[in-house]
C-alpha cells in the first residue's frame, strides 16, 4: 500500500515554517511571533502537541531533550505566558490543513456515496479555576453541591475513515443541537464537498434542527427518545413509513422563542415529511429510528448504519483514557482551547499511520488464516506515536522523515489484536477504579 500519509507530515513540516503561520498563531489585534524569542513559534506548537500530561517543567524538558544540541533555556513561568498569546485555532487550522490532502483523494471511504459522519457531545473535566468555573459551568452531584469545572465539547467524527473533523468547546449549558451546527458548518471551512450523512444519538431530532439540516443539503439519522413525536408515531399502521410531523401551535412557540429567525419560515411550511423506523431489539426494547434517506435503504440497512455512530463513543474513550485529553497544560482557560484542539491534530495524525498499518496487518493475517480479524493496539500505537512525533516533525530532510515514519509503522504492526464480534448485552454501569491493571498507559 503507498504510505501517502507521508505527503501529509511533509505538508505539515512545511507548515510549521510557513512565513503565513504566525498570522493564524496570533490573537486578534496582536503583533505576537513578530521577533525571535528564546523559543520560537514552531517550538511552542510542537511542544503543545507532545504533551503528556505530566507537569509544565517536565514537559518542557523532555522536548529540548528530544530537540538535540538545544538547553532549555525558557523557564516555565515565560512559557505560560507564551502560550497566553497563543491563538487555540491555530491547531484547529494546521488539522484541517493536515487533512485536507486526504479529503481531496480517492482514499475517502464512503457508504453509498455518502461520507459518514457521527456528531455528538460529551462532557470532559478541566481545571478547576475560577476562571474555568466562570467560562465553561460546574456539574455537580450528589458528593458536592458546589460541582466540579467541566465543558462540553461537540466532536465531528468521520466513522469509516476514523479522522475527527472537528471539535466545538462551549460552556456545559450549550445546547448539543447548536454546537452540532457549528460543527457542520466547519466543513465549509475545510473544502470538503462531498455528500453528507449525519448519524445522531437521541436528544438531536427538533424540528428547527431537521430544517436546518435539509436547508444546507446534509442527509440525517436520528434516533428517537420514548416522547419524541408520539402523535405521528402513535398514527403510523407499519413499521417503516413516511411521517407528516405537524408544525403545531406548540412546537412553533418554542421555535419562536429560540429560532425567530427560522420561525416565519417554518411557520409557512406547516410540515415536516421525514422517514420513521421502529424495530424490536432482542433485549425486548424498541429502537425508533428517523431518516430522510429513502426506502430503496432498507430497514436492517438502517439500522446497522445507526450502530455504526458507537464509533464516536469509543473515540472519546480514546481521548480521555489513552491520550490524557482531560490533562491541561494550566489553569487559565486559554489553555483548554489549545489543549483539546492540538489533542485533535494529534489523534489525527496517530491515526493516520494506524489505519495504513491496520491494511498491512489485514494482508498478513489473511495469508495466515487465522480464526479472527486482527487489527493494531490502538493504545500501543499512540504510545509509539507520542515516543517519536517530535524526532519526525523537526526532521528536516523527508527521506529520513519517511524512513522514521515507515519504521513507526512497522512497529505498530507487531501490537495486533483480535477483533471479535461478541453476543449483544444490555449495558450495565459498572462502577470501577479509573486506573484498571488491564488498562495501563502507554506514556
Amino acid at each position: 500500500m503507498k504510505k501517502t500519509y507521508r505527503k501529509r507530515f511533509q505538508k505539515l513540516s512545511e507548515q510549521l515554517t510557513h512565513p503565513d503561520l504566525p498570522s493564524h498563531a496570533r490573537i486578534k489585534n496582536s503583533n505576537t511571533f513578530s521577533r525571535n524569542r528564546k523559543m520560537p513559534l514552531k517550538d511552542m506548537l510542537l511542544c503543545c502537541l507532545a504533551k503528556k500530561g505530566m507537569t509544565t517543567v517536565l514537559e518542557l524538558r523532555n522536548f529540548f531533550k528530544q530537540k538535540k544540541g538545544t538547553d532549555m533555556k525558557i523557564s516555565t513561568q515565560g512559557y505560560l505566558q507564551q502560550r497566553k498569546r497563543l491563538n487555540p485555532d491555530v491547531f484547529s487550522y494546521l488539522n484541517d490543513e493536515y487533512l485536507a490532502d486526504f479529503y481531496h483523494s480517492s482514499e475517502t471511504e464512503l457508504w453509498n456515496g455518502y461520507l459518514l459522519l457521527a456528531i455528538d457531545g460529551s462532557k470532559v473535566e478541566i481545571p478547576n479555576s475560577m476562571e474555568n468555573r466562570r467560562n465553561f459551568g460546574t456539574s455537580s452531584n450528589q458528593h458536592s453541591k458546589q460541582g466540579q469545572a467541566r465543558a462540553l465539547i461537540s466532536g465531528m467524527y468521520d466513522i469509516l475513515n476514523g479522522f475527527y473533523l472537528d471539535i466545538q468547546i462551549a460552556h456545559i449549558c450549550t445546547s448539543e443541537n447548536e454546537l452540532a451546527k457549528k460543527n457542520l458548518d466547519h466543513l465549509k471551512i475545510t473544502g470538503i464537498d462531498l455528500p453528507i450523512l449525519a448519524v445522531f444519538d437521541r436528544g438531536y431530532p427538533s424540528l428547527e434542527f431537521i430544517d436546518h439540516l435539509e436547508t444546507n443539503g446534509i442527509h440525517y439519522l436520528f434516533r428517537l427518545s420514548s416522547n419524541d413525536y408520539k402523535a405521528e408515531r402513535e398514527n403510523m399502521r407499519s413499521s417503516d413509513e413516511y411521517v407528516y410531523l405537524k408544525h403545531t401551535h406548540a412546537r412553533l412557540a418554542k421555535i419562536q422563542k429560540k429560532h425567530p429567525d427560522r420561525w416565519e419560515h417554518m411557520r409557512e411550511k406547516e410540515v415536516t415529511r421525514t422517514r420513521i423506523l421502529n424495530k424490536e431489539l432482542p433485549s425486548g426494547t424498541e429502537l425508533v429510528l428517523m431518516t430522510d434517506l429513502p426506502k430503496n435503504f432498507t430497514s436492517d440497512q438502517i439500522q446497522e448504519l445507526y450502530y455504526k455512530r458507537w464509533e464516536i463513543e469509543k473515540k472519546y474513550h480514546t481521548l480521555k483514557n489513552k491520550m490524557k485529553f482531560e490533562s491541561v497544560t494550566g489553569k487559565a482557560s486559554i489553555y483548554v482551547y489549545q489543549d483539546f484542539y492540538a489533542q485533535i491534530l494529534v489523534y489525527n495524525m496517530m491515526h493516520d499511520i494506524q489505519r495504513s498499518a491496520d491494511q498491512e496487518v489485514v494482508k498478513k493475517e489473511h495469508m495466515k488464516k487465522k480464526r479472527y480479524p486482527m487489527h493494531t493496539n490502538e493504545n500501543i500505537a499512540i504510545g509509539l506515536f507520542k515516543e517519536c512525533m517530535i524526532k519526525i516533525l523537526l526532521e528536516e530532510n523527508a527521506e529520513k522523515r519517511g524512513r522514521l515514519l515507515t519504521r513507526l509503522q512497522s512497529e505498530m504492526e507487531q501490537y495486533v489484536l483480535p477483533i471479535r464480534n461478541l453476543p449483544d448485552h444490555e449495558r450495565k454501569k459498572n462502577l470501577t477504579n479509573k486506573y484498571k491493571n488491564n488498562q495501563k498507559n502507554s506514556f
